[in-house]
């Protein structure tokens, strides 16, 4: 379906396109586009030289075909062979096929979904099972992880064969076709597409959609970039895209000079970033995209680095809507999702341990700080091996005398945080199901005064999970909101496992 308020004129592409021819399908105007095209495979030219081989046999031909309908002033391109290449991609209404999917298929018939995590590594995966059923049997994780198409059986139809629907942003419908037909089958995609009863069957899959429109991601990015060039940091903000190995790190570099040491920064900051390569003014989101941000090892060697662009963050609002940039996409988020979230966020308990300030120290350095063995317990970089997995983790990075499980970040993009609140709650559960676990920390832990102590029976639980981050903002401490969901993801399930999760901010002085 093409975006309202567009021409046809004006939504194809008119380098791609061939004659228009009009017809009229029953009293419904349309326009008919069908162009020709010779080809030849670029694997063709390997074997020009051989003799006995007739050139002319690599030359193909190839027909594309689309029909514009036009319903209620609402244009349908229905495409035919390579057909789409004739529309202009950023004409095309985002997340129509989507949309109709949900609410012409049966909940109870999916056949497929495709799903993108919001875990420290991206994940794109596709998942079908052998028989027919609904959303549930395929384990999806509505509160982190996106909905990006789906394919189903279509829900009382009367034809004789099933119909299958599937879509993201286009729609196909496995149906039958003819030419007059075509009218009443862009009537029926415009009804469910504007049918709501998908929020009924399908309540979270509003609550966070990722943002392909071209037009509304350049109205984004220019919000930011303002923002940027006004020096308002309150909701624009840089930091590492990935975990960093701070046992093998110098620091972060914002320019590289010839003949000059480099100048090496602890943390990422926007204003200093601003002010110390001096970036000319205004900025462009191009700009970003083109200068880098480098990170240097321990001997202070160049390992590579980042487009600035990837490592911003953001978080606006625009036309009444929320906005979320994280790990270089941009989403839109429900209000009522992110109330949600928020609350669940403010309502874990602060940790009442007084953790010293790390004063620009590295995660190792710091923990190797203040563990004495007596109130703090080292465990960093103490690995423990649970049975039957053939993976290594560290439990937890201090064991308190005051019976906490501490685990510790320096302040990250939502990817690195999740790092952090993944492990709690995977080495928790192994705590939990593998008695071994206990063992190899107790062992790790031989040389101090401290020692677990944990009996799965009890209840309530005798220890406690504290998440601390070291974080140089003044203030409370704050979260990218995609760290807040994954944050309530794994919080929830240390609850269910009976332990209370508590929140600490290490400050920086």
């Amino acid at each position: 379906m093409i975006k309202e308020g567009i021409t046809e004129d004006d939504a194809l592409d008119k380098d791609k396109i061939s004659k228009r021819t009009p017809i009229d399908i029953n009293g419904v105007p349309c326009g008919l586009y069908i162009k020709k095209s010779r080809s030849e495979p670029k694997w063709s030219k390997l074997f020009y030289d051989v003799d006995g081989i007739d050139l002319n046999i690599f030359k193909s031909e190839s027909v594309r075909g689309l029909l514009v309908v036009n319903i209620e002033n609402r244009l349908f391109a229905f495409t035919f062979g390579h057909g789409r290449s004739m529309l202009k991609s950023f004409m095309v209404e985002r997340g129509f096929g989507l949309r109709v999917t949900l609410n012409l298929g049966d909940s109870d018939q999916i056949k497929s979904i495709d799903k993108s995590t919001l875990e420290k590594v991206s994940l794109n995966t596709r998942s079908q099972i052998s028989k027919n059923t609904n959303v549930n049997d395929f384990d999806f994780e509505f509160d982190q992880e996106i909905l990006k198409s789906i394919c189903a059986v279509v829900e009382d139809t009367d034809s004789e064969s099933s119909e299958i629907v599937s879509g993201c942003d286009s729609v196909s419908i496995n149906t039958e076709i003819k030419l007059d037909t075509f009218p009443d089958l862009a009537k029926r995609l415009l009804v469910a597409y504007r049918d709501d009863k998908y929020q009924q069957r399908y309540p979270w899959v509003d609550f966070i959609q990722f943002i392909s429109d071209p037009l509304l991601l350049q109205q984004l990015n220019e919000e930011m970039a303002e923002l940027i060039n006004e020096g308002e940091y309150d909701d624009v903000w840089i930091s590492p895209p990935e975990v960093i190995d701070y046992n093998d790190f110098s620091g972060f570099v914002y320019k590289i000079r010839k003949d000059q040491s480099p100048c090496f920064h602890s943390e990422l900051d926007l204003s200093t970033y601003m002010a110390e390569p001096k970036p000319r003014k205004p900025i462009t989101i191009d700009a970003l995209k083109r200068r880098e941000i480098f990170k240097f090892n321990a001997e202070e060697k160049n390992i590579g680095g980042w487009p600035v662009f990837h490592c911003m963050n953001c978080e606006l609002s625009l036309n009444g809507e929320t906005y979320i940039l994280n790990d270089g996409k941009w989403y839109r988020i429900d209000s009522e999702f992110s109330e949600s979230v928020n609350n669940f966020f403010n309502s874990l308990d602060k940790c009442q341990i007084e953790f010293p300030p790390y004063n620009g120290m590295k995660e190792g350095e710091y923990l190797r700080e203040i563990a004495d063995g007596e109130n703090f317990a080292l465990l960093d970089q103490q690995w423990i091996h649970p049975k039957g997995t053939g993976n290594r983790l560290e439990f937890c990075d201090l064991l308190s005398q005051c019976d906490a499980f501490i685990h510790v970040k320096k302040y990250g993009s939502s990817s690195v945080l999740s790092h952090l609140f993944s492990q709690a709650s995977v080495a928790t559960d192994f705590l939990l199901n593998d008695p071994s676990v206990q063992e190899q920390v107790n062992k790790h832990l031989e040389e101090t005064y401290l020692s677990v102590n944990f009996n799965s029976e009890d209840s309530p639980r005798k220890y406690r999970i504290v998440l601390a981050i070291m974080q140089k903002n003044a203030g409370e401490l704050h979260l990218p909101f995609f760290s807040k969901v994954n944050l309530r993801h794994h919080a929830r399930r240390l609850i269910n496992m009976g332990f209370k999760v508590e929140l600490a901010k290490i400050n920086i002085n």
